[in-house]
């Protein structure tokens, strides 16, 4: 985790691709990135994803801090704009017919 937020760190500041030079007011993905930080902070990882322009972040949020974390991303960008995915245990596996 600590490796995912160094990384995030790393984008958001050398980088500087969270928001658009030509519209430096629109930094939503940079609030989301501290937001993501205030409620994460020893618990979770947080890191802007892709450029950063389509407004991407992906977090590593814990199960006991999950709906906090939805519902704080939701009173700031809409209803919606939280998506919960699931990683599964196990990595990739061969797909056949018998399975």
């Amino acid at each position: 985790m600590e490796l995912i937020v160094a990384g995030g760190h790393s984008s958001f500041e050398y980088n500087q691709n969270a928001y658009s030079a030509k519209n430096p007011r629109e930094q939503g993905v940079s609030l989301g990135l501290a937001l993501s930080q205030h409620i994460l902070e020893g618990y979770g990882a947080w890191r802007l994803q892709g450029g950063g322009f389509a407004g991407t972040i992906q977090a590593f949020v814990p199960v006991h801090l999950l709906e906090a974390y939805r519902a704080a991303m939701d009173s700031v960008f809409g209803e919606g704009s939280c998506y919960v995915l699931n990683v599964r245990n196990y990595g990739a596996l061969c797909v056949t017919e018998a399975l």
